[in-house]
């Protein structure tokens, strides 16, 4: 007994079988893990050192500088930035993608970190090592806001955070508008100056006086006890009452003396606003293996519950919740592919038996339910990439099973009982069907190894195609003929003298296709012709957009006030914005929240001038606005602001690739390195389309220069180093101690007073201790000058750089366009020696995404032509079958010059699972004419070809109409817009709609082509 045979006449055991997939497909779909984007590591490490008080060179020079030096050591990176701010460093590390072990560079970055043991004495704690992954995306951020004093509504936040980070499936909660408790010492130089007393003597008293250590312990028989020095501020106010300075026959001077003490927090460094209003953030963050929507959705609960809770006047803001645009993405990808099932019903009703349409459109959730169950087994879950591989899956998984189907049908059409059609039809087409799973497998196996950021997004896509390909190869050949015989009457099928509408067409296309076949070459030469006309408008009009911003949902509006504007006054600006903001239409503005000091990017620092608005729209699907005309209207206000500058960055909704213009222009010489940077600006500045043109080397706040004159210096017997730390007491305060009060650690900072650090001239009177305890006005010793200070040094692999961003108008223009044309525009090695122009976010990964992508579908191709080669034996027929590849891209060029849309990343993921079904279909018809061949070799060629193609008619027009049908509703958002998965499925519809005619007409021309130059070579070679 045949295998197919066996299971066709079991048709309980296919039921079970396909009954058991479902089964374990819904269980897993109860319980697998559903995020915004695969799990990844991105390679990424950015090193964080905090050098409290210095100025930017300062942080250049002792710390970025020291650690770059020890990264120059280590092998496998591809390039690491560096920001020197003031009082900050970050180093921004990038492992090569490439490498074996990139666990292994990550592990050579931290030890080289660790052997930077030369930094400043101020620098009390060590670089914070943090890696970047999609687990560092927040999930959702709660504002508590009221209006009560700050006090109380910390400690409502306390006891919120520690309730939230109870809550399965939170690894860490992130905090902004939250200031750690302080207790001020804020010390009033006059006093000082009156007892004769310097500042290092208070804060010596004060870290002498806080002591708590065991010092043994005494041992009996009976016994033991433990000796204890304890001698900590049981309350704050204790450290007014530490010692001095005192004598036997004098009073003793004690810190109440000299300063005042405050129980306090640290100054707002940051504010924080939720929809407008002044709030305690908290951002929970998601461990590595939790479900976002369940995980948000406690959250939801913990919230409710406390609000119930809250003292009067008391609120709980919710913003960016992430678990929402997952939620819509996933309903949206159910919505249409209901749709699209029903649609896949209804067409092959029409063809085929209703029976047998049912199960051939079943086979499209079994093998998607049975996908979902192994995904958990290969560390993948439901994201983003996995629901758009999977909407690519729909357009794959139901050829095989129409062929199948199909060829089935034909067999009982002819009379044959339902199990001798279902056995005969299987063994029909199961080479070229199994090939076809091949052929689908080898254009996509290559993306396994696609390299960079984008490898690792898209690795999860040609998992989801195999795994799928896998279940729908058992389904269909095991479990569909089972099926369809099981359906189909155990008899042989009644002859009807009507014959059905589709044998009238069948015949009437056989006919004229054997007519057309006379003029092939012309018609060869036409095919070619439009082919090359629609690839001159795609490179001449198409543009190339990475990932379009029409598809965001949410974007960042960057403010920067004049450089030295205080916090409250880029506070006040900001809430212009703010007002502007709150003013879009319900349907559109979800939420957004605002942070005063900071842009929040990477590397970005805290800055009294820069403030950030993080705007979260609506779905897509739920308003009639993009994301780009939204940030239009909002400029177009926003523009008239006076004294502001206001830049726009839309997050597109794809992996971080960073900013549509980023141009670095590295050098170690700064003049001629500005001059370069300028002119770049300068050229962007006139570009069409370029917007938002930004740098930043910009110059920070004034400082003051203090310049010594030695001679005075040494007399008096006062260091540099004595000037510069009773300096940084004075101005930033020095915590000299601290004391553990409940949960959390109280910092003491000993600082001059808030009215003396205010005022320019208290700088000349702060007094200094020589070596013999003398105290000299600093005045004496040094002069004041005023200059301007940078405000960052930034490096890119240990050279100063000047970074270039902005965006792009792409109704105008593209990243990509643009860095063509600076690249273009300078010849940096002849008019800037010394000097690199380096391209990098959106426009370098555009250009490395295209490349590699053309390179997958070359290893492709030639793997796809080995495999058709060995299943033909030939070596001109692989050719006419994979011919239907370059010809299905004219249909996807016309499908999205008419709807007016730029090709993208996920555009160009379409047209290689619209190769592997454009040759699914000539591979089938191709196969059949040979196997027509050997059946009649009496017929003419031509006559074996029309008739080969007719008999395919049936199975070519279904697959294409099926798939079309399937893939319509999410290509035109009938159950749900999704800009973000439509352009791949408008590109393999189209690409499949325009390809089946020419797989019709070019193909059958194609194989009389090859069949005339054989004969014409083997007749040169008989002559």
């Amino acid at each position: 007994m045949s295998f197919f045979r066996f299971f066709a006449q079991r048709p309980m055991l296919a039921n079970i079988t396909t009954l058991l997939i479902i089964l374990m497909g819904f269980g897993s779909l109860a319980t697998i893990k559903r995020d915004a984007f695969p799990s990844v590591e991105f390679g990424e490490l950015l090193i964080t050192t905090v050098y409290p008080g210095a100025s930017p060179e300062d942080v250049e020079l002792m710390v970025t500088n020291e650690i770059e030096e020890q990264l120059k050591e280590v092998t496998g990176l591809k390039h690491y930035i560096s920001w020197s701010r003031e009082n900050v460093s970050t180093v921004h590390v990038v492992v090569d993608p490439d490498v074996n072990d990139e666990d292994k560079v990550i592990r050579e970055v931290r030890e080289a970190v660790s052997r930077v043991t030369d930094l400043p004495k101020e620098v009390t704690e060590a670089p914070l090592i943090t890696e970047l992954s999609t687990a560092s995306f927040p999930m959702i951020e709660i504002g508590i806001a009221g209006d009560i004093n700050y006090r109380e509504l910390r400690e409502v936040a306390r006891n919120f955070q520690r309730k939230l980070e109870k809550v399965t499936g939170v690894s860490r909660v992130g905090r902004y508008g939250y200031q750690a408790r302080e207790v001020k010492i804020e010390i009033n130089p006059d006093k000082l100056e009156s007892h004769d007393i310097s500042l290092g003597e208070v804060v010596r008293a004060i870290g002498l006086r806080n002591i708590r250590a065991t010092g043994g312990s005494f041992e009996s028989y009976t016994s033991e006890q433990n000796i204890v020095t304890l001698a900590q501020f049981r309350e704050p106010a204790e450290v007014g009452d530490v010692i001095v300075r005192t004598t036997f026959d004098g009073p003793s001077i004690k810190i109440s003396d000299l300063a005042y003490i405050r129980d306090d927090f640290e100054e707002e460094k940051i504010l924080s606003r939720v929809n407008g209003e002044e709030a305690i953030s908290l951002i929970a963050f998601k461990s590595e293996n939790a479900d976002m929507i369940r995980t948000v959705a406690e959250i939801r609960k913990l919230v409710e519950k406390q609000r119930a809770y809250l003292p009067e006047g008391v609120e709980m803001l919710l913003s960016n919740d992430e678990s929402q645009y997952v939620r819509d993405r996933l309903s949206i990808v159910a919505n249409n592919g209901l749709l699209g099932l029903c649609m896949v019903l209804i067409v092959l009703a029409l063809f085929l038996n209703l029976r047998i349409a049912f199960w051939v459109a079943l086979g499209i959730p079994v093998t998607l339910l049975g996908a979902i169950f192994l995904l958990p087994i290969f560390d993948s879950f439901l994201d983003s990439i996995t629901m758009t591989a999977m909407v690519l899956v729909i357009g794959i998984i139901v050829d095989d099973a129409i062929i199948i189907a199909e060829s089935i049908y034909q067999h009982y059409e002819k009379g044959k009982s339902a199990v001798e059609a279902a056995v005969d039809g299987v063994a029909d087409v199961i080479k070229p069907v199994a090939t076809t799973i091949l052929t689908t497998l080898i254009v996509f196996i290559p993306m396994f190894f696609m390299p960079g950021m984008l490898g690792k997004f898209v690795y999860v896509i040609p998992l989801v195609i195999t795994l799928s390909l896998f279940i729908s190869l058992i389904e269909s050949t095991v479990a569909l003929p089972a099926h369809i015989a099981g359906g189909l009457k155990n008899k042989i099928a009644p002859k009807s003298d009507k014959p059905h509408f589709f044998d009238r067409l069948k015949a009437r296309y056989a006919k004229v296709l054997n007519k057309v076949l006379v003029g092939r070459h012309f018609l060869l030469l036409l095919f070619i012709g439009l082919l090359s006309g629609a690839i001159y408008y795609a490179s001449r009009y198409m543009d190339f957009i990475l990932f379009p911003s029409s598809s965001a949902e949410r974007f960042i509006i960057m403010i920067e006030t004049p450089t030295g504007t205080s916090l409250k006054a880029t506070s006040d600006r900001t809430r212009q914005v703010e007002e502007i903001v709150s003013q879009l239409d319900k349907n559109e503005l979800d939420s957004f929240v605002t942070r005063v000091g900071t842009f929040g990017e990477v590397g970005s620092s805290e800055r009294e001038n820069n403030a950030a608005v993080y705007v979260s729209l609506t779905s897509f699907a739920s308003r009639e606005r993009t994301a780009d005309e939204i940030v239009a209207d909002l400029r177009s206000k926003t523009d008239k602001l006076e004294n502001v500058r206001i830049i726009y960055n839309i997050n597109s909704g794809g992996p971080p690739v960073g900013r549509p213009i980023t141009i670095r222009v590295v050098g170690p010489n700064d003049d001629i390195r500005s001059k370069l940077a300028d002119d770049v600006v300068t050229f962007l500045q006139t570009f069409p389309g370029a917007t938002d043109i930004d740098r930043d080397d910009k110059v920070g706040k004034s400082q003051v220069e203090i310049k010594f004159d030695y001679d005075k210096l040494a007399r008096v017997g006062v260091s540099v180093a004595d000037v510069a730390r009773n300096v940084r007491i004075a101005y930033d305060g020095e915590v000299v101690t601290n004391v553990r009060y409940g949960d959390e650690d109280v910092d003491f900072r000993v600082i001059f007073t808030e009215q003396v650090r205010k005022d320019p001239d208290s700088l000349g009177k702060l007094t200094l201790p020589n070596r013999n305890g003398y105290l000299t006005p600093l005045t004496e010793i040094a002069r004041f000058v005023s200059t301007p200070g940078p405000a960052n040094f930034t490096h890119y692999d240990g050279d100063r750089t000047v970074t270039i961003t902005g965006d792009v108008d792409t109704e105008i223009t593209t990243s990509l366009k643009v860095s063509q044309s600076v690249n273009g525009k300078f010849n940096v090695e002849l008019d800037y020696p010394g000097t690199e122009l380096l391209i990098g976010g959106e426009a370098e990964e555009s250009q490395k995404s295209v490349n590699e992508l053309m390179i997958i579908m070359g290893i492709s191709c030639v793997g796809m032509y080995l495999l058709l080669t060995l299943l033909f034996n030939s070596i001109w027929q692989p050719i006419i079958v994979m011919m239907a590849i370059p010809f299905g891209l004219l249909g996807v060029i016309i499908g999205f010059s008419i709807h007016n849309m730029a090709l993208g990343f996920l555009g160009l993921i379409g047209i290689i699972g619209l190769a592997g079904v454009v040759v699914n279909d000539s591979l089938v018809l191709v196969a059949h004419i040979n196997e027509l061949r050997k059946r009649e070799p009496g017929l003419k060629i031509r006559q074996i070809v029309a008739i080969g193609t007719s008999n395919r008619l049936r199975a070519v027009i279904l697959t294409t109409v099926s798939t079309v049908a399937g893939l319509l509703p999410l290509a035109y958002g009938i159950g749900g817009a999704d800009p973000y998965m439509g352009p791949m499925a408008l590109a393999l519809g189209w690409g499949l709609l325009f390809a089946t005619p020419l797989t019709l007409v070019l193909i059958p021309s194609l194989y009389l082509i090859g069949e005339d130059i054989v004969r014409l070579f083997v007749k040169n070679r008989a002559n």
